[in-house]
């Protein structure tokens, strides 16, 4: 079977002829015809099938299929992404470090929601106050902000999020910010500590 017709089955959601398709190429094959339909509009199903075709290739490849879902239109494409980045494991730290500072700040934001999802917990941490210090966007602030205060920082976490809040100084960013603060346990600024 071509990526034509491949890629009709996709669209058309036949799971069997997916499967038998993806049964017989190799992975680089696998990997050309994945990229060439994960950017379409699929059914969950179909999307979720092709998913768990990506955590079955190599590395370099299934990561770097994931990086491009972080560009696509297609909201569901970028979701699977996200959940999909555990699944190369530390490899996948590495990956998403590399575009914590892409130059696209939706891609900065799936970023670091991925990075959420990932069990390296210190290294993420640490990973995205050293952006917070940079970070301009104010979406992609405030989700790192609520981020590190979802996961639990230190006292060097918790200085990043007050010196945010006061070089963005906006209401928003202060109110996540100070929302992250009593999670952490720490004063917002100007506060004593509890």
């Amino acid at each position: 079977m071509d990526a034509k017709q491949f890629r009709f089955y996709c669209q058309a959601g036949n799971l069997g002829m997916i499967r038998e398709a993806l049964a017989d190429l190799s992975a680089a094959n696998r990997e050309e015809y994945l990229r060439g339909v994960l950017q379409l509009p699929l059914r969950s199903d179909v999307l979720e099938y092709l998913g768990s075709e990506v955590t079955r290739l190599p590395v370099d490849l299934g990561t770097a299929i994931l990086v491009e879902l972080l560009y696509s239109e297609e909201a569901a494409a970028r979701n699977l992404a996200i959940e999909l980045f555990p699944a190369f494991g530390h490899s996948s730290l590495r990956v998403l470090q590399s575009h914590v500072c892409d130059m696209d700040p939706d891609v900065r934001l799936f970023v670091v929601q991925a990075m959420q999802r990932l069990p390296y917990k210190d290294e993420v941490v640490r990973t995205l106050a050293k952006q917070l210090a940079v970070e301009r966007e104010e979406n992609v602030l405030v989700a790192i902000v609520e981020a590190l205060g979802d996961m639990g920082a230190g006292p060097a976490e918790a200085e990043a999020i007050r010196k945010a809040m006061e070089a963005y100084g906006h209401p928003y960013v202060r109110f996540v910010g100070e929302r992250a603060l009593l999670r952490l346990g720490w004063p917002a600024a100007g506060r004593e500590r509890a």
